[in-house]
């Protein structure tokens, strides 16, 4: 890399070069007039008595001044050089050619002033140490070649023009070795410059190598403090979770020991009550454990679709006002004109329903009300409670995951805290806008703005069932296959108390001879692994292309993106396990009900 006389590249790696260049040769030149005192007095040694004293103190006096100028000249480029831009180092580094140009000169008129009075063997002497001072230059110069090339040319060039002036004869040979000589030393000034930018360019990538090292290192040791608290937090999250689902689970083999005890009808339906709800409970925290993970993962899905919002909020509110009655509470729904809305309905249905949710644990006394309206493209959707309410302190954590508001009602609330961060996920992946407004010991208000929601204008945009029809006359008959016996006997005994005509089946066989002996159901219901590699929507197709179409109900534990995309594709409904009573009986009405008569 050069760096011409006239200017240095505006490009940080040669500007970086030049300022190292010149802070390098300012520090040698602090300490050469020292050198340059050495140097007088050894002329003055052998020139003096040659040479008359007033004229070697008068150039003495010159080649000092020029070499304290070069040094006042380099202590005040130190102090300057670190703050310096490409134009002001551009300055410095012309102003050292000039000066050590001058520097130069005022050693090589030793030669041009006194090499004529002095003896044949004062002459060698003086020459062979003129000769070595441009050499030296190159040394003082370190890796500038056009340093090197003014200090030196006006050395050599006094030295050599005053030889061949005084011994013509020689004046072609020592022309051409001078020439020579000053080529090669400018040779070495280049190879020293090229070394200093290789060094610079080492130590830049050393530099860097050591900030990405440090920044790595600071990533790493980040990373490994939000892995200590997602460690500690999945921690308390399953402690937490395990209670949860242990809750349950006591609960149901104590209700089990109550219903071999054969209760009285009274007791049977509180205790048919009690499992309906812990069954739904440990349902939704299922449910919530796994949307969790997916949206952890980015692996949640939307499936964008125009649905009617009105329906589904009108859905929610039944599904819950039978646990918000139990409680004492009272369920109000107010919606608007119909609202079409461009979105995911399962998504905007969880969000809904963890809210109504959070609402019922933290109310003890009051109301929950659902409001729902549109203003322009927008749905707004509200659940309003007179709980406990939410201080300002804890509002700002209330959506991170496994957080549960310390309240009075915290201890009766139950669930691990993963509601109301699903409900800001799934708003942030739908584009809606997400506020609370609370007071304690008022309550809480949760409003959600949908984008993208128009009035309905045609009654064709309700989809199938979110309206009810009349329930028809007569049993319909239901196929139920799964090859679990218990799954099997239990559904059964459901269904047939829900005034069905239940035919079962534990694999395919069985099922294709339901279908040979009775023909085509209204609805069939399958699991999806039905073990021995079988597959109930494999199953449905092959039963569909030579039987003809009928309702198909998949109830599975697998939620994966897959499944769902299979349920859909086939036109089947899926319901995740474990399933409610209440949802399962809801669905297959919804689906009886849609078929045309």
């Amino acid at each position: 890399m050069s760096i011409p006389a006239a200017g240095v590249s505006e490009v940080p790696a040669a500007r970086e070069v030049t300022r190292e260049l010149l802070r390098l040769h300012a520090r040698i030149l602090l300490r050469m007039p020292v050198f340059q005192l050495l140097l007088i007095g050894g002329f003055a040694w052998f020139l003096l008595p040659h040479v008359a004293g007033s004229d070697f103190a008068v150039w003495a006096a010159f080649a000092l001044c020029a070499e304290l100028l070069r040094a006042a000249a380099a202590g005040f480029a130190l102090s300057r050089l670190p703050a310096q831009s490409a134009g002001k180092l551009r300055g410095i580094h012309v102003a050292f050619v000039v000066l050590d140009g001058l520097a130069g000169l005022s050693i090589g008129l030793v030669a041009v002033l006194f090499l004529p009075r002095a003896p044949l063997l004062a002459q060698m002497l003086l020459e062979t140490v003129l000769f070595a001072i441009a050499a030296a230059g190159a040394c003082v110069a370190l890796s500038s070649r056009y340093i090197v090339a003014a200090y030196s040319s006006t050395v050599l060039l006094c030295a050599g023009a005053s030889w061949a002036r005084l011994h013509p004869s020689q004046a072609e040979v020592v022309t051409t070795l001078t020439f020579v000589y000053w080529v090669f030393l400018l040779g070495i000034a280049r190879d020293a410059e090229q070394l200093l930018v290789r060094s610079i360019a080492i130590r830049r990538e050393r530099d860097a190598a050591y900030r990405d090292l440090q920044s790595k290192n600071d990533e790493l040791e980040r990373l490994n403090e939000q892995l200590r608290l997602l460690m500690a937090e999945r921690s308390r999250m399953l402690a937490a979770t395990s209670h949860d689902l242990r809750q349950p689970l006591q609960a149901l083999s104590l209700y089990s020991a109550v219903l071999a005890a054969r209760p009285g009808p009274q007791a049977l339906d509180k205790v048919g009550r009690n499992i309906e709800y812990i069954v739904q409970s440990v349902g939704d925290l299922l449910d919530n454990l796994i949307d969790l993970a997916r949206l952890s993962t980015g692996s949640y899905a939307l499936q964008m679709q125009a649905f009617r919002l009105d329906s589904l909020v009108h859905r929610s509110c039944e599904a819950f006002a039978q646990g918000i009655a139990a409680k004492g509470l009272q369920l109000h729904c107010r919606i608007g004109e119909p609202i079409l809305l461009h979105g995911d309905p399962t998504a905007v249905s969880r969000v809904l329903r963890n809210l109504l949710d959070n609402a019922l644990k933290y109310t003890r006394e009051g109301s929950i009300t659902v409001t729902l309206e549109r203003r322009d493209a927008l749905a707004l959707m509200s659940v309003e409670d007179t709980g406990a309410g939410i201080d300002a302190r804890q509002q700002a954590r209330i959506f991170d995951e496994f957080y549960r508001i310390e309240s009075g009602d915290s201890a009766q609330a139950g669930g691990v805290g993963l509601g109301l961060s699903i409900v800001k996920r799934l708003c942030e992946a739908l584009q809606a806008e997400l506020h609370v407004c609370s007071t304690p010991g008022q309550g809480s208000c949760f409003c959600v703005s949908w984008p993208r929601a128009c009035v309905v204008s045609d009654a064709g945009h309700a989809h199938a069932g979110d309206a009810a029809a009349p329930r028809p006359d007569g049993k319909l008959r239901i196929y139920a296959v799964d090859d679990d016996p218990v799954v099997v006997s239990s559904l059964t005994q459901l269904l047939q108390l829900w005034g069905y005509e239940v035919r079962t089946a534990a694999d395919a066989d069985g099922v294709e001879a339901l279908f040979g002996q009775w023909g085509a159901p209204q609805l069939l219901v399958s699991d999806l692994d039905l073990g021995a590699g079988l597959d109930g929507l494999a199953l449905a197709a092959e039963l569909r292309a030579r039987h003809g179409e009928f309702p198909l109900l998949l109830v599975c534990g697998d939620l994966s993106d897959t499944v769902q995309e299979r349920a859909r594709a086939h036109g089947a409904a899926l319901l995740r396990k474990p399933v409610s009573a209440f949802r399962l009986r809801r669905q297959i009405e919804r689906m009886l009900w849609s078929q045309p008569r």
